[in-house]
Formats: C-alpha cells, structure tokens, sequence
C-alpha cells in the first residue's frame, strides 16, 4: 500500500501543477490506465491518453488551493480545495473536493471532482 504521506504529497503538488498551468506535471501523476472525472457527473476520461486529452483540451483553473487537509483513508485521499476560474473576464471562486485513488506506485488510478458551477460565486 502507498504511503499516507505520499498521498498528501501528490494532492499538494497536483494543486501546485494546476496552478502553475502545466499540464504536462498535473498528468505525470497518473498511472497509464488512471482515470479523471471533472467533475463528477461528466464524462470518464480513461487511460493516461485520454487523461492527456481532457488536460490539453480544457482550461485549468487559474489557481487551486488545499483549504484544509488532506485526507487519506487506505488509498484513497480527499482534498478540499478553492478553484479560482474566471468566465468572460469575471473571476470566480469554486469549492471543489478531489478524491483520489493511488495505486501500490503511488499514482492516480482515479481522479474525481467534486462540484458544481451553481456554486459559482464572484470575487
């Protein structure tokens, strides 16, 4: 089983790689048969090609930011994050939760968002 702190590590650097815009970094986290979910209800982006895809094709937020712990439980962890994104030169804030499952390599084999854009709210 992949250590606890890894996991929490993994989370941090994600938050960091999106933030940062590279897109490349937010995929080298995942194993080659991962998958991502953003969010949850939209579509299963399944294998490290499509994983790519999803990432090249759709803007990261401008920043992601841990608000809380880290949670790990066996191999999965949960993040609760604040996602800054702007829409027609507005910006906005969005609380998301990721949840992730690592496998023994310590790479995401899964990656789910949890949020909805109701919860939109303007800064």
């Amino acid at each position: 089983m992949v250590d606890a702190q890894h996991m929490r590590t993994v989370m941090e650097q994600y938050a960091a790689a999106v933030s940062a815009g590279d897109k490349e970094a937010v995929v080298s986290f995942y194993a080659p048969d991962g998958s991502c979910q953003v969010p949850v209800g939209g579509p299963v982006y399944q294998g490290i090609d499509a994983v790519r895809a999803f990432y090249e094709g759709n803007e990261l937020a401008e920043t992601l930011v841990l608000t809380g712990p880290v949670r790990v439980a066996g191999n999965e962890a949960a993040a609760p994050m604040v996602a800054q994104v702007c829409f027609d030169g507005v910006d906005y804030e969005l609380d998301v939760v990721d949840v992730a499952v690592f496998n023994d390599d310590g790479l995401l084999t899964s990656l789910r968002a949890f949020y909805s854009l109701d919860d939109l709210r303007a800064v």
